[in-house]
């Protein structure tokens, strides 16, 4: 009998709390770090097969929307623009989505998009 108390009670400690953490879903400085190696992934991904010539001194991304959401499928949201065109005045903005319960970013929007001359040449520093 003593033994049934003891698994139970090992149990509950156990599982509860990681039951609590699976629920909760990933903690933001955790889905963040995913989302910097994907913008670093996609930003080698975009420079691929164009030659240095044509990019800018260094190409880079710019993350200028990140938000949270308490309901949904999706958690967060976030938007970044690319810059790495030399004398093309072009960007690529990308949007992407945290999926709650996958644990997961996707892209689900990515465009070109016109940028002005002043903000290309702040990208050629």
């Amino acid at each position: 009998m003593n033994w049934i108390k003891f698994s139970a009670l090992t149990l509950l400690i156990l599982v509860v709390p990681l039951s609590g953490i699976s629920c909760s879903g990933e903690s933001d400085e955790a889905a963040k770090k995913k989302l910097e190696v994907i913008l670093e992934d996609d930003l080698k991904a975009i420079l691929e097969g164009i030659p240095d010539t044509a990019l800018i001194e260094k190409p880079y991304y710019n993350l200028f929307s990140y938000k949270q959401y308490d309901k949904g499928n999706y958690s967060k949201k976030a938007e970044a623009d690319f810059f790495f065109m030399k004398s093309v005045h072009v960007k690529i903005v990308r949007k992407y989505r945290y999926h709650r319960s996958k644990r997961m970013w996707e892209r689900y929007y990515n465009e070109y998009g016109f940028i002005s001359e002043k903000a290309d040449s702040a990208g050629d520093k």
